[in-house]
Order: C-alpha cells, then structure tokens, then sequence
C-alpha cells in the first residue's frame, strides 16, 4: 500500500458523519474556496462569519474538515 498522506486522508474511511455535509452547496463551496484558494482568510474567520449566520453550534474542528472535503 504505497499512498501519499494526502491521498491515504482523502480516501480512509473515518467511520463517521462530518458537519460540513449539512450545509447547503452554495455555503458549502464558498467556504472551501475560501479555504482553498490561497485568500488567507482561515477557521477563525469563518467560524466568526459562520456565527453571525446561526451556526451558533459550529467549532474550529468542524471548519478544519473542509480541508480534506472534496468541494461540490
């Protein structure tokens, strides 16, 4: 099994259910190109941001999981 660990994160099996999949497509997909396009902005800010849209319940772990999520 010769995998990098990128490919090895993005394909194991985490046994679970990750927060990000209830959101909508459109907040979803904003938020990962944020995270992925370079722009700086990081989990503080949108935790912040998320906050102020009634995701009262979100946390810096939650955000982290786009990192590994394939956007939609």
């Amino acid at each position: 099994m010769d995998s990098s660990l990128m490919e090895f994160a993005k394909t194991r099996d985490r046994g679970g259910w990750a927060w990000h999949n209830t959101l909508d497509d459109d907040l979803f997909n904003e938020i990962w190109d944020a995270i992925h396009a370079g722009t700086g902005i990081g989990e503080q800010t949108i935790l912040a941001w998320l906050r102020t849209k009634g995701y009262e319940n979100v946390t810096e772990g939650k955000i982290k999981g786009f990192r590994f999520a394939e956007r939609r």
